[in-house]
């Protein structure tokens, strides 16, 4: 109410508006007027004001400053041009109480053409306000003439820095403003922090920092601290060395604590540094590190990480293949090389590490897989995925999982990845990776023909060898290799055969248009085999394109002839699809599908016409057509699609 009425609105409802708010919560602090400076006319702010003068006069009577705080806040940019308004916070830095004081300030300052003349003007009044940090922003950014008396030996202590409390001027990346005096200065106070063992750990970590800060003079203040017995005090300083005003100067000091206990801090900053370091001079400090028998393993893989990313790529393929085959390289050192030499591929000798890496230790092959297709340019893509291929051929389970998963993204750019997906989801001597394959054949399937195809040629190995009971994993000629209800398997190419089928249902609820022509082409080949019709039919309802081919509905219903506990089930998804896909199918299309169903007479056919009238009747409202068609179906021959049409309701009462 009162920010609606506070412009031109009625003098009552304002009164009433603000009555209110006191009676709530005592005062008028509660008041928030919005965004006035958007909304407002220009000029319309003093009215505003002069609705709210009584009552932020009043206040300010009782030292209650609140609503002229809310109200210059609420006009933003424009409150410089409510002089009165300025000079009740000009009293509210006089007469208020500390935090009403500070508030005014931050208020009092933010007129960009006044606020260097202002600040001068508070610290004048109160120098201790030099401690608030409206204050600090824009002396050390651009009243530097103001800095002296706060970089004075003591503080400037008063109403807003309590007497006895350890401070100094902040420093940031404004202090290169300053003059050498005052830099210095600013040094001394931050270096008693640091001595000061009655400080908090943080607060002298923090001062250590600032001192980085520091042209000229940071480095050596750090320096001091690098070796300090206490590890907050010794990382803060080794972090901040990264932060100097000459950071590539740092570096050697920081890779010399790579084989330490301060690595993990050391060779971060090392990283902040690299980015100022000359690269002929950071390769020999990189090269040291990488091949340091001594220096920590975490060290040595963040070493492999600069070089690849800091130096020429000549320079670093030739330093990362050095360290990769150099006798002795801890294994995740080779790691990182491997992992890192992505941007490096223009180099021949990369690929040889490479190939050498796709067919070694399960950690050097997983190390191939971290790169993406995204990560290389469309020339190296192909080349790349044959390695990712190679690594499939492991026989460590967990490995295989990952590179069935890698494959995958990789099938764009690698014939041969829908047959080697096919292969190992087929294999039913592999208990342990088959599902990772079989999911990169369904991704693989919705990307490419070729993918179709494995896709198939999986389901008819897995349909084959469910038929005629002939499986690789039983002994040979023995009654059991078909596994039937076995204690520890039971028919493993029908559970795999059900699985590929879940996925490609799952893909029919996120992103149904990619994989419908392959799950299409599965669901047909399926339905060859007459144990492996559900499946067959399971594939059809969730991917039969409505729109364009709703006759295929005729032939799902004679797929499931004879099988009624699945033509209820089919029906009952179908159904399910119709109130998932509220825009998918033309109703009048529709309607003459399930017209064509119902006069067939038959039962399956009985229960889709049913599932369609109710979906599409739901749809559009019990439209008349749709209304007649269900009287038709009550009067079905068939007693099951009488009863699934008595339960529709077109009107409840």
């Amino acid at each position: 109410m009162l920010r609606e009425h506070a412009a031109g609105g009625s003098r009552e409802l304002v009164n009433w508006s603000l009555r209110t708010l006191v009676r709530i919560s005592g005062n008028t602090g509660d008041a928030d007027l919005g965004r006035l400076d958007r909304t407002l006319r220009r000029g319309q702010e003093h009215q505003v004001y002069e609705a709210l003068r009584p009552w932020i006069e009043a206040g300010a009577e009782r030292a209650d400053y609140s609503l002229a705080f809310a109200l210059a806040r609420a006009v933003g940019r424009r409150a410089p041009g409510l002089s009165e308004l300025q000079d009740l916070l000009w009293q509210a830095i006089r007469y208020g109480d500390e935090p009403t004081a500070r508030t005014a300030v931050g208020l009092w300052l933010e007129p960009p053409a006044t606020r260097d003349e202002r600040v001068a003007r508070v610290l004048a009044f109160e120098p201790s306000a030099g401690a608030l940090a409206p204050v600090l922003r824009i002396v050390t950014r651009h009243r530097t003439d103001l800095l002296d008396p706060l970089l004075a030996d003591a503080p400037p202590y008063g109403r807003f820095l309590a007497k006895g409390t350890p401070w100094a001027v902040p420093v940031d990346r404004d202090v290169r403003r300053w003059v050498p005096r005052q830099q210095r200065a600013a040094a001394g106070h931050l270096e008693k922090l640091r001595d000061d063992p009655d400080l908090p750990f943080f607060r002298r970590a923090e001062a250590i920092a600032h001192s980085a800060r520091i042209p000229g003079l940071g480095s050596g203040l750090v320096r001091r601290w690098t070796d300090a017995d206490d590890v907050v005090l010794a990382e803060a300083a080794l972090a901040a060395l990264a932060r100097t005003d000459r950071p590539a100067d740092t570096l050697p000091e920081l890779l010399a604590h790579a084989g330490g206990d301060r690595a993990r801090v050391a060779v971060y900053a090392a990283t902040l540094a690299s980015r100022h370091a000359v690269p002929s001079l950071l390769a020999g400090q990189v090269r040291a590190v990488l091949l340091a028998p001594d220096a920590k393993v975490t060290s040595r893989k963040e070493a492999a990480r600069l070089a690849a990313g800091r130096l020429p790529v000549p320079r670093a393929a030739a330093l990362l293949t050095e360290a990769y085959a150099r006798p002795g390289t801890h294994v995740d050192v080779r790691a990182a090389c491997v992992a890192f030499a992505g941007g490096l591929l223009a180099e021949e000798p990369v690929w040889d590490m490479l190939r050498d890496a796709a067919g070694a230790e399960p950690v050097l092959r997983t190390a191939v897989l971290r790169v993406t297709p995204l990560d290389l340019p469309e020339p190296h893509r192909e080349r790349y995925a044959r390695l990712v291929r190679d690594v499939t051929s492991t026989d460590d389970a967990d490995t295989a999982t990952l590179a069935f998963d890698a494959l995958a993204r990789w099938a764009p750019w690698s014939p041969d990845a829908p047959t080697v997906l096919a292969a190992a989801a087929t294999d039913l001597t592999d208990r342990l990776s088959w599902r990772a394959a079989a999911n990169g054949l369904v991704t693989a399937a919705a990307g490419s023909a070729r993918g179709a195809r494995g896709l198939r040629q999986a389901l008819r190995t897995l349909a084959e060898a469910e038929t005629t009971g002939a499986s690789a994993a039983g002994p040979a000629g023995a009654d059991g290799a078909l596994y039937d209800a076995d204690e520890r398997r039971d028919r493993p190419a029908r559970r795999r055969v059900a699985y590929l089928v879940a996925l490609l249902a799952q893909h029919a609820r996120s992103a149904a248009g990619a994989i419908r022509p392959a799950a299409v082409a599965a669901g047909e080949l399926l339905a060859e085999y007459d144990a492996f019709v559900p499946q067959a039919a399971e594939i059809a309802v969730f991917h039969l394109d409505l729109d364009a081919e709703p006759e295929r509905l005729d032939r799902l219903a004679a797929l499931m002839e004879g099988r009624p506990a699945l033509a209820a089930r089919t029906a009952a998804e179908l159904g399910d699809r119709l109130r998932r896909q509220t825009l998918e199918g033309d109703p009048d299309v529709l309607l003459e599908a399930a017209r064509r169903l119902t006069v067939h007479g038959g039962h399956g056919q009985g229960l889709l016409a049913a599932a369609l009238t109710e979906g599409i009747g739901v749809r559009t409202g019990w439209a008349a057509p749709w209304r007649q068609q269900l009287r038709v179906l009550r009067r079905h021959p068939v007693a099951d699609v009488r009863d699934a049409a008595l339960n529709r309701v077109t009107a409840y009462e």
